[in-house]
């Protein structure tokens, strides 16, 4: 980062708490690079200008902040707490102006985006889509998968995930879009056949289909308007780890089944589906996109987080108005 000097002569006069931050910047520099005459290759000014300027600055604070001796330079003990904060204030000029770069370039080069798999079969693929086609120069990289996904550690940019608790990574950034509901259903043929349950008692009696779980164990938590939580186990007819084969099973009238808003919510509205128990309401998920920083994140990845966050909230949003 360059900042240019001013000279203290033609330096309009302020009030006596005013610092040129252009000495807390020459003194950092002298001591990030360990000498006067390093420090000087870097600004690009003389090494006698640098000196002068860190002794005006020493002067006006009424302190020494460094042991000068022909060997080396050495912080005295005042000296390395106001380099501290000489630091911090390097550093928030360089990300100021990084902002400002990052915000004026093009969108190009490649992201790396993972989400589960049903995600990226209902609503995310025609998102990135649409981004592609709005910015000709980025490739995305899609990695849709049920798998927990480290993103530091696999080199990935964004995440979409489904989530019920707080991020157990402190160095990632979570912002929510919207709730995902989930609904138990079931065909129309099949409530007429076997008869809709009136409690969450009866769904015992009922032929019922599962998503696969490593444990075997299968219940449904079912909250009624008086937050009373009714958990019902069950055994599947048929299990499986693919949301599409459970919603053709359910569809084909073999079962009740647990399933996501924007797995089924066309075949509701249709009447392909009724929901089953809609006075009970099942665990709901926040829909978030994870990503690994603030700071830094290059205009394709910047842009991309923002255009998916605002049409997965808008997704949500219809989603929770049609439920």
């Amino acid at each position: 980062m360059t900042i240019a000097t001013i000279d203290p002569a033609s330096r309009a006069i302020g009030p006596p708490a005013m610092q040129d931050l252009n000495d807390l910047y020459l003194f950092a520099l002298v001591v990030k690079q360990g000498s006067f005459t390093a420090a000087s290759r870097t600004a690009g000014l003389t090494t006698s200008r640098i000196s002068r300027r860190v002794a005006g600055l020493e002067e006006r604070l009424g302190v020494r902040l460094l042991h000068r001796t022909t060997r080396k330079l050495a912080l005295t003990a005042i000296g390395e707490l106001y380099y501290q904060h000489c630091q911090a204030m390097v550093s928030e000029a360089e990300a100021a102006a990084e902002v400002v770069e990052l915000s004026q370039a093009t969108p190009r080069g490649r992201v790396r985006v993972t989400c589960p798999v049903l995600t990226a079969e209902s609503v995310l693929g025609p998102i990135i889509t649409s981004f592609m086609q709005y910015y000709p120069e980025v490739r995305i990289l899609l990695a849709a998968t049920d798998r927990f996904v480290d993103l530091i550690d696999e080199g990935f940019d964004v995440a979409i995930r489904f989530r019920t608790a707080p991020l157990e990574d402190s160095s990632l950034v979570a912002r929510a879009l919207g709730e995902s509901r989930s609904y138990l259903v079931a065909s129309p043929a099949f409530l007429d056949g076997q008869g809709s349950p009136g409690q969450p008692a009866d769904l015992s009696r009922l032929s019922s289909i599962g998503k696969s779980r490593h444990d075997a164990s299968y219940s449904w938590h079912l909250t009624g308007a008086d937050s009373q939580i009714n958990v019902i186990p069950y055994q599947p007819r048929l299990d499986s780890d693919d949301w599409l084969v459970i919603k053709h099973a359910v569809m084909a009238g073999l079962g009740i089944a647990s399933m996501p808003d924007e797995l089924c919510r066309r075949e509701i509205a249709s009447g392909e589906l009724e929901v089953v128990l809609p006075a009970w309401r099942l665990p709901s998920a926040n829909l978030h996109i994870i990503y690994t920083s603030r700071r830094g994140l290059i205009p394709a990845v910047r842009e991309f987080i923002d255009f998916a966050s605002e049409r997965l909230t808008a997704i949500c949003l219809t989603g929770t108005n049609n439920a």
